[in-house]
């Protein structure tokens, strides 16, 4: 079993290196700061946008192995009331049932990619892992506005039950807890802005089973039978910065880093590294938009 980090120190360098001038940034407004009080106050109702969506990491929590993902599609927005649509990269399907000052209580989403077990050293044999959407209500609370290094701090409460895909056909795979620390602050230009996320994740049994559960069948002398336990799976720290490039084109860029050190299964013969390094990018193009405009939300 593998515990090696080795990637981490290189990741971490580069985090360094491509986000030390936002983190640098001096609070004292400049030239290039007081420009993005020119943000538009409104936005379409509606947008149709063509995406591609990269990402390079662990296959699944706690893998030593790595994968490459890369989705192209059309990607729609829509700012409703109660629905939010596309309009964030990193949480693209928000819904929202109740907002006023600094509470909102909606419905959150979240997204696993699907793994060939073939390709995967520990995992040869067994079942694929496949897509996975999870879903449920979330609630979120500001704690400051504009006042912490320039930026806002947000804390969500995020429950939701999580369900794997093979094409159609949804199977129910448990629930997810996660209580989550967002910290997002405006930089130069308009609509650039960097994102702090910190993030442990807590699941019941089902949940850690479908990732480092064995079965008596799938079991072998180097990966003995398995029955996964409920309790603490990881905590993930990412960055991510959006980069306007035109008034259409934008790029989402991150580095994310999964910590499962004191994890409850750390003992399957499914967990073989504490720390798993990604990287992750979204390109968006705007090539329509509504006539219909809604305010701007933070």
């Amino acid at each position: 079993m593998t515990r090696s980090a080795s990637p981490v120190r290189a990741l971490l360098l580069l985090a360094l290196m491509f986000l030390s001038p936002a983190l640098l940034a001096e609070d004292q407004p400049t030239e290039d700061q007081s420009s993005a009080a020119a943000e538009p106050s409104e936005e379409s109702l509606w947008e149709m946008r063509v995406a591609a969506f990269a990402r390079y990491g662990s296959s699944y929590p706690a893998s030593e192995d790595t994968q490459f993902n890369f989705i192209p599609l059309p990607f729609p927005v829509y700012r409703g009331r109660f629905l939010r649509l596309g309009g964030d990269a990193e949480q693209p399907i928000q819904g929202r049932l109740f907002r006023r000052d600094r509470v909102r209580l909606g419905i959150d989403f979240d997204l696993r990619f699907g793994a060939d077990s073939d390709e995967i050293d520990a995992r040869t044999g067994m079942p694929d892992l496949d897509f996975m959407l999870e879903a449920g209500p979330e609630l979120e609370l500001q704690f400051t506005d504009g006042h912490l290094a320039g930026g806002d701090l947000f804390l969500a409460l995020q429950l939701r039950a999580a369900f794997s895909f093979d094409g159609l056909d949804p199977t129910y795979r448990g629930l997810v807890f996660n209580p989550e620390l967002r910290y997002v602050k405006k930089l130069w230009q308009p609509r650039q802005q960097l994102r702090v996320r910190l993030k442990p994740t807590f699941a019941n049994s089902e949940y850690m089973n479908y990732f480092y559960g064995v079965e008596p069948q799938f079991a072998n002398p180097l990966r003995p039978a398995f029955d996964a336990k409920a309790g603490y799976l990881g905590t993930d720290l990412s960055v991510a910065i959006r980069q306007p490039i035109t008034k259409n084109f934008e790029i989402w860029t991150g580095l994310r880093f999964g910590f499962h050190q004191g994890a409850k299964n750390d003992d399957s013969p499914l967990y073989t590294q504490d720390v798993t390094p990604s990287v992750y990018a979204a390109f968006l193009y705007k090539f329509w938009e509504s006539k219909k405009k809604v305010p701007v939300e933070d």
